[in-house]
């Protein structure tokens, strides 16, 4: 008789701790990612501010926005548009 009201109260106390554990990640995702966005930050470049890179931006003459980590004349990788581009300097 024992055992059997010890069984039942350990089936009892697992299945709570199992919901709660459930209802926590449920929780948790629910909250944490939208859409393009974690946790508030937007994954889009077109989105973004582009204030917070690690990488040179530089704005072309028709306004367009590019990404390079190092800048000299040839082709470099824009990490903008993922593909090469030819960069030369224009001195003013």
């Amino acid at each position: 008789m024992k055992n059997k009201f010890l069984v039942k109260k350990i089936k009892i106390s697992l299945s709570i701790y199992i919901v709660s554990i459930l209802t926590l990640c449920v929780f948790a995702f629910s909250m944490g990612c939208r859409g393009s966005y974690i946790s508030g930050y937007s994954l889009d470049p077109d989105t973004t501010n582009h204030n917070s890179t690690i990488f040179n931006e530089i704005i072309d003459s028709d306004s367009s926005l590019h990404w390079y980590v190092k800048l000299y004349d040839g082709e470099l990788w824009c990490y903008y548009h993922n593909r090469y581009e030819m960069v030369s300097r224009v001195r003013r």
